[in-house]
């Protein structure tokens, strides 16, 4: 996307806080006016002394006084709003960011790298504080101060103001477009690199284990500082572009004060003229000076801001209406001659598969890793609409459903269950906030997990996950069949849930699964065909359809 659809996409944001916006400009024209005031009336005093007019030093200092108190008060009310919008509008933006991210909901998110998305709600989202901080109210302080200095000192001389106006837009204008042109490709490749970074750092944090059991360290030690290095030499091309910048702003500033001087004095002007114009040049250059390393530091800037414009724009996978049905029980389900393949160009991974889902049946799904049986169940999830077919629930459409109604009617539980840093009660609960202990000790029980957790010291406050106690795959997954049991859904969604398990923990879940489903339907994903084995209706997925397998006596 160009750069002008981008910054028209950002200054959206602005709308509601552009009373503050001008309130910052006008508190930041005031404070640079401040600082040009005060050798213009020192000047003044020395002018009157030449000219042997009566001079009033006391008058003059307490000028500049009033002038430094003026500039010290708007300079912080200017940078006080400036950074109360930035941060303002970076709430907005970051609330935006997560609405987008539920809105695209796990079909979309599951294509991405982790360390693309930490990177949006973190870094990108932080980075857009130097366009709402310090890019829109200095643009414009910088137009004002300068019209007015260029202004004051066409009233005396023409051509004098013309060459200031010629510097400061020198500085001001060519410069930070001439540094963002030059640089261009810097802001895309230092984000790159920072978001490579990420993902290296979260893989190594995640799988710890894996590493030490392997002995990989020296390979990861290796890829991390590959990485690094990289972000640093990003880093340090930004740093001497940031510095040619500012060398050239300061050259072009000193030139400035140079040439009005020297034409003063080759056109004859008056000593005040010439020595207005060239206090101007040197105190006036300010607010152009700070946006001279602007194209610079945009870089980054623009390239997370673009990034993070490419995220909201996403369609989602699927739409809910909140119009739709509302299921209250489970009556029965089917998947009828359903089609599907990740995208147009790729493989089916479902072909003309018809399966029907009675009342009160565990049906299990066998069969090698990768062929689709956890597409299957994300199809009933309501990831993705299949290409060709029809997914019914209680007769109807699956995509005639509210997404609300869905979470519902189905449980689901995955072959690792995510333990949140909190305590137990906390952990099982997190689907039905506002249960009572009485309930959620009625759903250990049924996970076989009630013993263990009134073993511990702090029994069902024990905080367990990141730095605190850590829990077994065993556990983990008990954990995860008491989430399910007290969620209370009558459709359930197993996939792969022993997978990570021996042999008796395996046994001990599905024990404590089929004593609890209390009538529950159930549709039962996995490779073992001993976790198959209390299915009543078996299948093997197979080339995209299903197999009928011998069921249970």
């Amino acid at each position: 996307m160009n750069e002008i659809k981008l910054i028209r996409w950002l200054l959206s944001f602005v709308g509601h806080v552009k009373g503050k916006v001008l309130l910052a400009v006008g508190l930041g024209i005031i404070s640079n006016l401040s600082v040009v005031a005060i050798p213009l009336i020192g000047l003044r005093e020395v002018l009157k002394m030449l000219e042997g007019d009566q001079m009033n030093p006391g008058q003059a200092l307490l000028l500049m006084v009033v002038c430094g108190v003026v500039r010290g008060i708007s300079r912080y009310g200017e940078q006080y709003l400036n950074h109360d919008i930035a941060f303002r509008l970076l709430a907005t933006i970051r609330e935006q960011i997560f609405a987008t991210i539920r809105r695209l909901g796990p079909a979309k998110l599951t294509g991405k790298r982790s360390g693309d998305l930490v990177t949006a709600i973190t870094t990108d989202v932080e980075a857009l504080e130097v366009f709402f901080a310090h890019t829109i109210s200095p643009v414009l302080i910088a137009c004002g101060t300068t019209l007015i200095t260029v202004g004051f000192l066409g009233s005396y001389s023409v051509f004098l103001a013309i060459i200031l106006l010629f510097g400061q837009l020198l500085v001001g204008v060519v410069i930070p477009v001439f540094g963002y042109r030059k640089s261009r490709i810097l802001g895309d490749s230092y984000q790159e690199a920072f978001v490579h970074l990420n993902q290296n750092v979260m893989e190594d944090v995640l799988s710890l284990q894996d590493i030490g059991q392997y002995s990989l360290e020296d390979g990861r030690i290796q890829k991390l500082e590959v990485a690094g290095s990289q972000l640093n030499k990003q880093y340090k091309g930004r740093l001497a572009q940031e510095s040619s910048l500012k060398s050239w702003s300061e050259a072009i500033l000193l030139t400035t004060a140079v040439c009005i001087f020297s034409a003063g004095i080759y056109l004859n002007l008056p000593t005040a003229a010439v020595l207005i114009g060239t206090i101007l040049s040197l105190s006036s250059f300010g607010p152009v000076l700070a946006l001279s390393g602007l194209g610079s530091a945009l870089l980054t800037t623009l390239a997370s801001g673009r990034r993070l414009y490419t995220l909201t724009q996403e369609t989602p996978a699927v739409e809910f209406s909140v119009q739709g049905k509302q299921a209250d029980d489970f009556k029965d389900a089917a998947l009828k001659n359903v089609s599907f393949s990740y995208g147009a160009e790729q493989k089916k991974v479902l072909t003309d598969l018809t399966l029907e889902i009675d009342k009160g049946v565990i049906i299990g799904i066998g069969g090698e890793s990768g062929n689709g049986k956890s597409t299957l169940l994300k199809l009933l999830m309501r990831y993705w609409d299949p290409q060709t077919g029809q997914i019914l629930l209680n007769q109807s459409e699956l995509k005639e459903f509210q997404e609300a109604s869905l979470h519902q009617i189905e449980g689901v539980m995955e072959q690792s269950t995510f333990i949140f840093e909190d305590t137990i009660i906390n952990n099982i609960g997190i689907g039905k906030q506002d249960a009572s202990l009485q309930e959620i000790e009625i759903a250990a029980k049924k996970a076989a997990l009630h013993e263990w957790i009134v073993s511990l010291s702090e029994k069902y406050e024990t905080k367990i996950g990141g730095n605190h106690r850590s829990v077994s795959d065993g556990e983990r997954q008990r954990i995860g069949l008491a989430r399910l049991f007290l969620h209370d859904a009558p459709l359930l969604l197993l996939d792969e849930p022993t997978s990570n398990l021996d042999y008796l923990n395996e046994q001990a879940v599905l024990a404590s699964l089929v004593k609890g489903i209390n009538g529950k339907t159930v549709l039962l994903i996995s490779h073992r065909d001993t976790t198959l084995e209390i299915a009543d209706q078996r299948y093997e997925l197979f080339n995209g359809s299903l197999l009928q397998r011998k069921s249970k006596q």
